[in-house]
């Protein structure tokens, strides 16, 4: 007697596990690096981030502006958004979505301080000056250009923010805002061009405390987070599967 015709046979669990993971894996990639030239958190925070020899456009030195003592008491965290103001695309939308979600976030001025800098060797005041106009940023927003290349570069080092210049004289670069703790060393980073408001204000708030072991290892929590899920799930259709199978039998 003939036996009747298999239906076709899918794939194993573990072969449907292993697509899972690896499709959870791409998910977290681009959730929590979508952006060109990504920095490497659990390399960049902790870093202490200087900015010396950098000055206002108005040329009066940060130094001048915020003098170490004031700093040392100060127990705000630090909102750094790195931009060039030539740009002709992304660092007046980081600039403008930075505002939006400070706006929406809850957050008093007088709980952090902001900062826009230029990564442009070849920036100046009068090119800054534009830019705080054009974006209407208020008199608290600090906008900033460094005296010198060392200075630039060792400030983008420690951000490890990396850029690369393009035939036109333009930038290529991440699109990024980064939190500093009050003693400007970094806690995290926010990546895009349009930030979350309750994003930015849970940043702010953990940055007040300082920089914990556990800040290097959040943008990849989401990682691990859907590992998890995906094997529950997984381990849960295996025995859902077997006991189906038992009852058939």
């Amino acid at each position: 007697m003939s036996r009747p015709a298999r239906s076709p046979r899918r794939g194993s669990p573990l072969r449907c596990l292993a697509g899972a993971l690896l499709a959870s894996l791409a998910v977290s990639a681009v959730a929590t690096a979508g952006t060109l030239l990504p920095p490497d958190p659990s390399r960049a925070v902790g870093n202490r981030v200087p900015f010396d020899g950098f000055a206002d456009e108005n040329g009066h030195p940060l130094a001048s502006l915020l003098t170490s003592a004031e700093l040392q008491r100060d127990p705000r965290p630090w909102i750094v958004s790195p931009m060039y103001t030539r740009c002709p695309h992304s660092c007046s939308a980081v600039t403008a979505g930075l505002r939006r979600a400070l706006d929406r976030s809850g957050l008093s001025s007088s709980e952090y301080r902001i900062v826009s800098f230029s990564f442009d060797p070849k920036e100046t005041d009068e090119r800054l000056r534009q830019f705080r106009v054009r974006m209407q940023l208020p008199s608290s927003w600090l906008t900033l250009r460094a005296g010198d290349p060392l200075s630039l570069q060792r400030t983008l080092r420690r951000l490890d923010f990396r850029t690369i210049s393009t035939a036109d004289g333009d930038f290529d670069h991440p699109n990024l805002v980064a939190v500093l703790a009050p003693d400007r060393r970094l806690a995290s980073y926010l990546f895009g061009t349009n930030f979350s408001a309750r994003a930015l204000a849970s940043a702010v708030r953990r940055a007040r405390q300082g920089v914990s072991p556990v800040d290097s290892w959040r943008p990849y929590l989401f990682f691990f987070a859907t590992v998890g899920f995906v094997g529950s799930a997984a381990v849960f259709g295996v025995l859902l599967l077997r006991r189906t199978r038992t009852a058939r039998q």
